[in-house]
């Protein structure tokens, strides 16, 4: 190979790698660059780290951090700058911590005194407040509650108030002091005493001081369906077999009084057999045919067709009064289920207000 063509190898090479290292350097996902500005401050090297954490935090960086690691590395950004002498910087980013999550706190197994105690002087100092909400909540109303839990940084005079997406109040479900958390329960009515019909609202805490002292205002959208309850079955009625008969049967008298006729007919019909030579032999047959007619009729009556059956009504009698418990059972439980409306409520993401406005 000649001097030339080797040269030429090398310099390939160098750009490849050259290339390669801006492109793998781009490719760093912003998680990468959190715990690589982690290990830069466990390192003591905090001018890497500050770098390192500063570029994680910067839009543009592949890869979205959640609120917990934008706390993290912002709580590590503040320690690091607290230990390079720069306590305003320190200050600022544990601010901006405290603006992100007032519920956080630094892990005191983690981090030096020194830290804590500053990020506890600006936790004070910052006034914010946060609100949660579960994203699906299925109630009765007046029966079951929806809750938002508020949390403050520092005690705050705060009110939780629900209005229409247009602006319209609704209710007041909170007025005074926060100091740390505080559950707010809600049974789905509006402040006349009604349920709320199905639209947005919007759920909004917002600070009772004025100025710019106080928190800023957070809310979120509340998509909420009106449903009637669904009721209940009646329960069915006991019947055969499970229940005995309660009136004789008409088949052994009808059977009877059929016996009868049929006889009656045949002896009117049997002149010949009935009064054979006789001149009152047609007297004779009908006054036989009306005998056994007569005998079917008191054997059809003799049967009691239709009679109730004392012994089979008394067997009877539970059965019967335990279907009526069921059925007054479940006629209450539907008459309260359709004086009871459920609310099925979905929440939409927290996001901060301005303090005049509503809107989301």
């Amino acid at each position: 190979m000649t001097l030339l063509a080797r040269g030429s190898v090398v310099v390939a090479v160098w750009l490849g790698l050259g290339g390669a290292a801006p492109r793998a350097a781009a490719a760093q996902t912003a998680r990468d660059l959190v715990s690589q500005g982690v290990r830069a401050y466990r390192a003591l090297e905090y001018d890497a780290a500050v770098a390192l954490l500063r570029r994680s935090l910067t839009e543009g960086v592949v890869g979205t951090l959640s609120t917990a690691e934008r706390a993290q590395a912002l709580t590590y950004l503040g320690a690091t700058e607290l230990f390079r002498g720069r306590r305003d910087s320190a200050t600022l980013a544990f601010g901006n911590v405290v603006l992100l999550d007032p519920r956080y706190r630094p892990d005191e197994l983690i981090f030096p005194p020194q830290v804590t105690s500053l990020f506890q002087e600006v936790r004070q100092a910052t006034k914010t407040v946060a609100v949660t909400v579960p994203p699906v909540t299925e109630l009765r109303a007046k029966g079951d509650r929806f809750t938002a839990r508020v949390f403050t940084s520092s005690l705050a005079d705060v009110a939780v108030t629900l209005a229409r997406d247009d602006g319209t109040p609704v209710r007041e479900l909170y007025t005074g002091p926060v100091a740390d958390s505080l559950a707010v329960t809600w049974d789905g009515f509006s402040a006349g005493g009604t349920p709320v019909s199905t639209g947005r609202y919007i759920l909004r805490v917002a600070p009772r001081t004025e100025g710019a002292a106080g928190p800023p205002a957070r809310q979120v959208a509340l998509d909420i369906e009106q449903r009637a309850s669904d009721t209940l079955p009646w329960p069915p009625a006991p019947t055969a077999p499970a229940l005995l008969p309660e009136r004789a049967p008409a088949g052994p008298a009808v059977r009877s009084l059929a016996a009868g006729f049929l006889a009656a007919v045949a002896a009117i019909a049997l002149p010949s057999v009935v009064a054979h030579g006789s001149g009152g032999g047609s007297d004779a047959r009908f006054a036989v045919g009306a005998a056994i007619g007569t005998a079917g009729v008191v054997g059809f009556i003799a049967q009691h067709p239709g009679r109730p059956l004392a012994a089979n009504i008394r067997a009877n009698a539970p059965q019967r009064d335990a279907w009526t418990q069921r059925l007054e059972s479940v006629k209450a439980e539907n008459a309260t289920r359709r004086a009871s409306l459920r609310l099925v409520i979905r929440a939409a993401p927290i996001a901060t207000a301005d303090r005049g406005g509503t809107s989301p």
